[in-house]
């Protein structure tokens, strides 16, 4: 047996207006469409559903019991339906994203407040991780996107390059201004004759300021410090010099720091999106990554 939701709604049809010709009408089908939907529907059942005659049709004994069976079914579906389609709804407004705890903490909410001004059906559902995660998680599925720099693509993942940030120097109030060229910028060079704060020696970040300042080796003795937020702090106390990609310039601007380029030569960090291969990404993704970009990309425009 294969009774299709069109056949219940054409039989229900019927037993409401007793007459083919207005049951076709309601369900926007020809009468001979209707007979021979019904005919199936009968032959499938074994049992005659309508008594018909020239004048009039009346449900027979068996069309009277599947009746309520047949609304029930038909008023369920509807129901139901109606509810998958808010959900799918709400999916389309609805992207995740997960992203390292200074961009999650200190870039996403301002990109969020701009999106609730020109998106605001758009929700943000941010997860602050650690960046090994980042790429786990979007393969997993557990997040539309993941975003941040060093962010590689794998078999299960694909990958957008959103921008390029320059790499800035960090210190106190003062600190680097004897550091600073004509053109405004800190030279690795001089750079050389700061102290300097640093990240893990197995951070990439790390190991791209490092390749800049050789042939001088690191300081053994020069302090590290796992999370961004502890070096800008720590800069501003004026422990050392911290150079971090410009996505922290909006960070900074809450500490007494001064926040310039690192040049000759300039050395730039990519910022990329991740999901997972063959996703078709919610439609809210695309408004989320342009606020995204374009707001690093103004917050990279401010430091000096």
């Amino acid at each position: 047996m294969n009774l299709s939701l069109r056949q219940l709604e054409a039989f229900v049809a019927i037993a409401r207006w007793r007459n083919l010709t207005r049951a076709a009408d309601q369900i926007h089908i020809t009468q001979a469409g209707l007979s021979l939907m019904l005919r199936d529907m009968e032959a499938q059942l074994d049992c005659r559903l309508f008594e018909r005659t020239t004048r009039s049709v009346s449900l027979t004994e068996g069309g009277a019991r599947l009746l309520p069976l047949a609304e029930r079914t038909l008023r369920d579906f509807t129901e139901v339906a109606g509810q998958l389609g808010q959900l799918s709804a709400e999916a389309a407004r609805t992207v995740s994203v997960a992203a390292t705890p200074l961009v999650a903490a200190d870039v996403l909410p301002q990109v969020c407040r701009e999106l609730a001004r020109t998106h605001p059906d758009i929700r943000v559902v941010v997860k602050d991780v650690d960046r090994r995660q980042i790429q786990a998680m979007v393969e997993r599925g557990e997040v539309d996107v993941g975003v941040g720099v060093l962010l590689r693509e794998s078999p299960a993942t694909t990958r957008e390059l959103l921008l390029r940030l320059p790499l800035v120097a960090v210190g106190a109030r003062g600190a680097l201004a004897a550091s600073l060229n004509a053109r405004g910028t800190v030279s690795w060079a001089a750079l050389r004759a700061q102290p300097l704060l640093a990240l893990p020696t197995d951070n990439a970040i790390q190991q791209i300021v490092d390749a800049r300042l050789a042939p001088a080796p690191p300081r053994e003795d020069r302090p590290v410090f796992a999370n961004l937020h502890t070096l800008i702090a720590m800069a501003e106390a004026g422990v050392g010099v911290a150079v971090l990609p410009a996505f922290v310039a909006s960070t900074c601007r809450r500490y007494a720091v001064d926040v310039h380029r690192m040049g000759q030569p300039v050395v730039a960090m990519e910022f990329f999106s991740v999901a997972r291969r063959g996703a078709v990404l919610t439609p809210a993704a695309a408004p989320l990554l342009r606020a995204l970009t374009q707001h690093l990309d103004r917050s990279a425009s401010g430091a000096t």
